[in-house]
């Protein structure tokens, strides 16, 4: 199982934060300071790490790496399976 870093980012309409589509990276540093960057320019910007085996559609339990500004509770984002 490899492991996937992403980065979501949020941007608000009509006082919702909505994601953005997300980004994937292969090293947690270059998606943490990707992360930082687009923190500058979204409302909310969440960096995950999460396990997956794509050729079987499996994916373990993301876990947060950084969140900046607005982001909607993690819980309610159903992350898992994502991206």
């Amino acid at each position: 199982m490899e492991t996937l870093y992403v980065v979501q980012g949020f941007h608000e309409v009509d006082g919702a934060v909505l994601p953005e589509k997300p980004v994937l990276h292969g090293m947690e540093e270059f998606a943490r300071r990707c992360g930082e960057q687009l923190a500058r320019q979204c409302e909310g910007v969440l960096v995950y790490a999460q396990g997956a085996d794509t050729d079987r559609g499996m994916y373990s339990d993301p876990i947060i790496l950084a969140k900046y500004g607005r982001v909607p509770d993690p819980r309610q984002l159903s992350l898992s399976g994502y991206p």
